[in-house]
C-alpha cells in the first residue's frame, strides 16, 4: 500500500512539474468547454501569477428519467443551471491544481406520478389501492441550493495552446428543499390525504421525501474539458 501511495504522489508531482506555466508564450487567458455532473458548459480562465488562476464558468443540463422516491415511482425532469467562480492553486506551477470556489445554482427537479390501477400507494401514514385511472396524481418539486466548492484536478485553462482537463470535487449545496401536492379525480381521497382527522398525509410524505434527499447535501463534481489558451 505504501508503494502505491508513493507512486501516485510521485506521478502527481511529475504531472505538475512537467508542464509549462500558465502564461508561457501567451497572454495567460483561456477558454474551455467541459462536461460533467454539473452539466455541459464553458469556462474562461485568467492567470494571476505562475501558480494562481481564476476561472468563471457556466454549466447547464436537462434530462428526464424515472425515479423511485419513498416507494413511489415518479417521472422526473431535471434542469441544472450553474454559474461558478474558482480560484486554482498550482503548487508545482504546472497542470495539477487545488481549487476553492463557489457554485451558484438554479437547479430544480420536477417529479410527476400517476399510479396505475391496482397499485398500492403509501402517502405518509396512509395506504391506498388505486381503483381507477387518474384518481390520484402527485406532483413534486425539489430545489437544489448553491454553495462552496472544494476540489482538485489536472489542467490549466489559461495555458497557451490546446489542453485537456480533469476535475473532481464536491459542492456543499445544503439540504434540497422538497414540496409535494396531491390531486386527482377522486376528490374524496385527495381531501382525506390533506385532512384525515387532523392528519395531513401529504405533509408526512413530503417530510419522508425530504429525509431521502438529505444525502444530496454534498453534491459530487466530476468534469472533463478541452481548453485553448491565448
Amino acid at each position: 500500500m505504501k508503494k502505491i501511495i508513493t507512486s501516485v504522489v510521485s506521478g502527481i508531482m511529475l504531472l505538475g512539474l512537467g508542464s509549462a506555466h500558465a502564461d508561457d508564450d501567451g497572454l495567460g487567458l483561456g477558454l474551455a468547454v467541459n462536461t460533467g455532473t454539473l452539466g455541459h458548459g464553458i469556462q474562461i480562465g485568467k492567470s494571476l501569477t505562475d501558480s494562481l488562476n481564476v476561472r468563471l464558468g457556466m454549466n447547464s443540463i436537462s434530462k428526464s428519467e424515472n425515479k423511485n422516491i419513498d416507494g413511489i415511482d415518479y417521472k422526473t425532469d431535471l434542469d441544472f443551471s450553474n454559474n461558478s467562480l474558482y480560484l486554482d492553486w498550482h503548487p508545482f506551477e504546472g497542470t495539477f491544481h487545488l481549487t476553492l470556489g463557489y457554485v451558484n445554482s438554479d437547479n430544480e427537479l420536477s417529479a410527476h406520478a400517476t399510479p396505475s390501477v391496482g397499485t398500492v400507494v403509501g402517502i405518509g401514514s396512509y395506504t391506498h389501492t388505486v381503483a381507477s385511472a387518474d384518481e390520484l396524481v402527485l406532483d413534486g418539486t425539489v430545489k437544489l441550493g448553491s454553495g462552496p466548492y472544494l476540489g482538485l484536478g489536472w489542467g490549466n485553462v489559461p495555458a497557451s495552446g490546446f489542453g485537456f482537463s480533469f476535475e473532481a470535487g464536491v459542492v456543499q449545496m445544503g439540504t434540497p428543499d422538497a414540496s409535494l401536492a396531491a390531486s386527482g379525480t377522486n376528490t374524496t381521497l385527495v381531501n382525506t390525504l390533506y385532512n384525515d382527522g387532523g392528519v395531513n398525509h401529504v405533509a408526512e410524505e413530503e417530510a419522508n421525501m425530504q429525509k431521502e434527499l438529505d444525502e444530496f447535501e454534498v453534491y459530487p463534481v466530476i468534469a472533463l474539458g478541452i481548453s485553448y489558451g491565448f
